[in-house]
């Protein structure tokens, strides 16, 4: 066997014969060497399947990002396409959910901001602005499982997949009306900006769960019966919901101004 240190040939045994350094068997450099390529095979495989997971979601993300943009331009231009809103959409409509309550977020928490602070105590950033975004995302999502249960009492061929999908498809255009309030808002003309935000929650409780209801015929109960109770119950939600998070937002502020004393 040929010897490690000097490389010439050695007679069988543990030391070379010529220079009496220790010689290794060739099972035990075979070995080795196995070992050495499944370690660099074993690595070289998770950081190519950390690279493709990597990849993978980059590609989700823009995936979801061009749906979104093709699906909120398409309703800008044509409303009425909400018909056509399926399963397929329900991501782009859950981010027009989310948009909407970033702007509601936003207003409440520019409202808060507004009153003099000798008026009350600082309002947290919790309470002026992630609290009502969670509130109103969370009721959008009620009112579309309220109109959900309206369409299986109308005996509609329906998913609750689909009527989120609608329900944030008809959502663009109020979305929009709620952006334009806002700046009319900003720029002084208080009752434009009053009458489209009345609009757009007008929408968010009754027009998008009727344009949904009336998409296909009813085969069970009248929609008349269906819609009138489910505006009696959203309109019922709305009022609790609305309650609940107010004594929240003025308890918490009036602790905050209690603990300044």
């Amino acid at each position: 066997m040929q010897c490690p240190s000097c490389g010439q040939q050695s007679a069988e045994g543990k030391f070379c014969t010529n220079c009496g350094s220790q010689l290794i068997p060739e099972t035990n450099r075979a070995e080795e060497y196995l070992e050495d390529n499944l370690t660099a095979a074993s690595s070289d495989s998770s950081s190519e399947s950390q690279d493709n997971a990597g990849d993978d979601a980059t590609d989700k993300l823009k995936e979801i990002g061009t749906d979104f943009s093709h699906f909120f331009v398409t309703l800008f231009k044509g409303p009425s396409n909400a018909q056509q809103a399926n399963y397929t959409d329900i991501n782009s409509s859950i981010i027009t959910m989310f948009i909407f309550g970033l702007l509601i977020a936003f207003s409440y928490h520019f409202v808060l901001q507004s009153i003099p602070s000798g008026f009350f105590m600082n309002v947290s950033f919790f309470d002026s602005f992630i609290l009502p975004l969670i509130v109103f995302i969370l009721f959008q999502f009620l009112i579309a499982g309220l109109t959900f249960v309206g369409a299986k009492l109308a005996a509609q061929a329906i998913t609750f997949a689909d009527v989120l999908a609608k329900y944030g498809a008809y959502l663009v255009p109020f979305v929009l009306l709620y952006a334009i309030a806002l700046i009319f808002s900003l720029i002084g003309l208080s009752v434009l900006a009053t009458l489209l935000i009345f609009i757009s929650i007008l929408g968010v409780l009754i027009i998008i769960p009727t344009f949904i209801l009336m998409e296909q015929p009813p085969e069970g109960l009248d929609r008349i019966y269906i819609l009138l109770g489910l505006y009696m119950v959203t309109i019922f939600a709305f009022g609790v919901f609305t309650q609940a998070f107010a004594e929240s937002v003025i308890g918490n502020m009036m602790g905050s101004m209690f603990r300044g004393f």
